[in-house]
């Protein structure tokens, strides 16, 4: 075979599509340095923003070499969420043996009420997961989703919507979307007004800065006590992230402050917030309790540090390994880094390079365990199979109804696929919906079942 023919021949028809948001795909295959071949997938579809409005994006899928001359391999995805991941860590990454997601980065004023992932929300995400499981060559419970920052944000908050996953892997993630706003107008007067003389990283945080803010204000106003800010938090979302979850932060950030996620990590004393809405006090562990495990580790030797954050400059990142295991019986682990206060500037006071991918290996090797479903995934399920929004009312989240509806159907057989004792789980939390409630039609539940109804 020469040229795409292989690519295309594991697209096949292309995504399951029941709401026609394929726009596009187009498949090429390209030689890698090191022998073999890299297959592309290229897909333009729809979505919906924040206001139900339509707009176009794009993502890119590799492929990895070995399904040239295995095309029948089992290979699992890591799913970039939110930002698109840069091209020599999308090809690394396919090399070693996944396929790859990632959206690519929205044209300037193409979607309501801005391009940032943080801004914009998790629907291009959203609506791409719903593509990519739909894709032949997926199994909807060996998906990972990652991402970092307000990538990382939009992590949590596919993971949150995704049934069956394997992992929610988020680095440096915004937690608590009201508690970020309230930093955030706090911050732009040092950064606009009264920044530090001749701080190198003051134009970057400006640029990034001023149009979030007036993204953010654009969607949820100005009120940060309004529920569109913290609807909108992965903190009001943790009972349906029901995957196992690894997330990496440092003591050292000044854009996505520790506080969020707890207080008095590692010595660190937490920041005021006193002037903050209440809902900006809501801090990750207080939430999460014994679910977390937490871990406290210091900076690799031989890090470089961060010249003071002079992002003009390269940096060789030092790898920074992670615990791949929770303690305990939690299904988060988070590993916070020992950096040192925060200070201004950026996420690292040092380049370091969070490895995820072990623990992401292990969680995939170990399935996807029964008690992933919940009585609270399940009721979102519902609501999103009879199309009540679940995220934030009032906003735009859903899919179309006819995508909603299949992508809950598959992961649900997807899950009780895995074992009987699966497919008992289900039975056993879907009796105790009320009658009104149960939405999933009599020939389904009657498959997902089994002997066990």
């Amino acid at each position: 075979m020469n040229d795409a023919t292989w690519v295309k021949l594991l697209v096949g028809d292309g995504p399951d599509d029941p709401a026609e948001r394929v726009l596009d795909l187009r498949t090429e295959s390209r030689p890698m340095p090191d022998g073999g071949n890299i297959g592309v997938i290229t897909l333009r579809f729809t979505a919906e923003d924040l206001r139900g409005s339509t707009y176009e994006a794009t993502a890119r899928i590799l492929v990895p070499p070995a399904l040239e001359e295995e095309p029948s391999a089992p290979v699992p995805v890591w799913f970039n969420c939110g930002y698109e991941l840069p091209e020599p860590m999308a090809l690394d990454r396919a090399r070693r043996g996944w396929f790859v997601v990632t959206p690519c980065e929205p044209a300037p004023n193409s979607v309501f009420p801005g391009t940032n992932p943080l801004v914009r929300g998790p629907n291009t995400d959203v609506v791409l997961a719903h593509l990519v499981r739909g894709m032949p060559f997926v199994d909807p419970a060996a998906i990972v989703y990652a991402g970092g920052s307000a990538g990382g944000y939009a992590a949590l908050l596919t993971a949150a919507e995704a049934f069956p996953a394997a992992v929610a892997a988020a680095t440096v993630p915004i937690v608590n979307l009201t508690y970020q706003g309230a930093h955030l107008f706090a911050t732009l007067p040092t950064v606009t007004a009264d920044p530090p003389p001749d701080h190198p990283a003051v134009p970057v945080l400006r640029a990034v800065f001023v149009p979030m803010a007036e993204g953010l204000r654009a969607a949820y106003g100005e009120d940060l006590t309004g529920t569109g800010w913290s609807a909108h938090s992965p903190v009001e979302h943790v009972d349906r992230i029901t995957c196992p979850v690894a997330a990496v932060f440092s003591t050292a950030d000044f854009l996505v402050p520790l506080d969020q996620v707890g207080s008095g990590i590692a010595g660190r004393r937490s920041q005021a917030t006193a002037a903050y809405p209440e809902h900006a006090s809501v801090r990750l562990l207080d939430v999460l309790g014994d679910r977390a495990d937490v871990r406290v580790v210091p900076v690799p030797p031989g890090a470089p540090a961060m010249k003071d954050l002079d992002l003009t400059q390269v940096v060789a990142e030092t790898p920074l390994p992670l615990p791949d295991t929770p303690g305990g019986g939690s299904s988060w682990l988070i590993t916070v880094v020992d950096e040192g206060p925060a200070e201004f500037g950026g996420h690292w006071r040092h380049a370091l390079a969070p490895d995820h991918e072990p623990f992401a290996r292990r969680a995939l090797a170990e399935g996807v365990r029964v008690d992933q479903l919940t009585r609270a995934k399940l009721d979102q399920l519902l609501d999103r199979y009879r199309g009540a929004e679940w995220l934030a009312p009032g906003f735009s989240h859903l899919d179309r109804p006819a995508a909603e509806r299949h992508d809950v159907e598959r992961g649900l057989r997807a899950y009780c696929a895995r074992s009987s004792a699966h497919a008992r789980r289900f039975a056993e939390l879907y009796a105790e919906v009320a009658e009104d409630g149960r939405v999933l039609p009599d020939d389904l539940v009657h498959t997902l079942t089994g002997p066990s109804a």
